[in-house]
């Protein structure tokens, strides 16, 4: 009786570590399809506004809330935020990469979160990742 349970114990062993196995290569090669590039810094076309800088800009300009507290502390400058213009042209990760604070910031996340799709960059004649830096300028009046 010993003798068969442990053979019984040996089989259940085998059996888990290949299913074990099997398991985790499932789950990597998931993670291969779904997971994405990281962004080029460059490529040969770069991303760009759908009408333009100038376009994105009026966006911009029309668009800005000026934040009450900058307003109060007479804050001004510009805020840089980094971004990834995905080859859907949908504007993701983004984030302030210099701020100016008094909610300033966060108005440029929101500006960039709103934004219309861009025109994606490519590499090769295909749609890419690219990652790309604009200011905001915050200006009193």
């Amino acid at each position: 009786m010993l003798t068969l349970i442990k053979t019984i114990v040996a089989i259940m062993k085998r059996y888990t570590l290949i299913f074990s196995l099997g398991l985790l290569m499932a789950i990597v090669a998931s993670n291969a399809i779904y997971a994405q590039p990281e962004p080029l810094k460059s490529a040969e076309v770069m991303p760009e506004p759908v009408g333009g800088l100038k376009a994105f800009y009026d966006y911009i300009k029309s668009n800005l809330k000026y934040p009450e507290e900058a307003r109060d502390k007479n804050i001004q400058g510009r805020v840089h935020v980094t971004f990834v213009v995905e080859p859907d042209g949908s504007l993701t990760n983004i984030q302030v990469t210099k701020g100016l604070g008094g909610g300033c910031d966060e108005e440029a996340i929101r500006l960039i979160k709103n934004a219309p799709k861009w025109q994606p960059g490519k590499q090769n004649g295909v749609p890419v990742r690219v990652e790309v830096t604009r200011p905001i300028t915050f200006e009193l009046k």
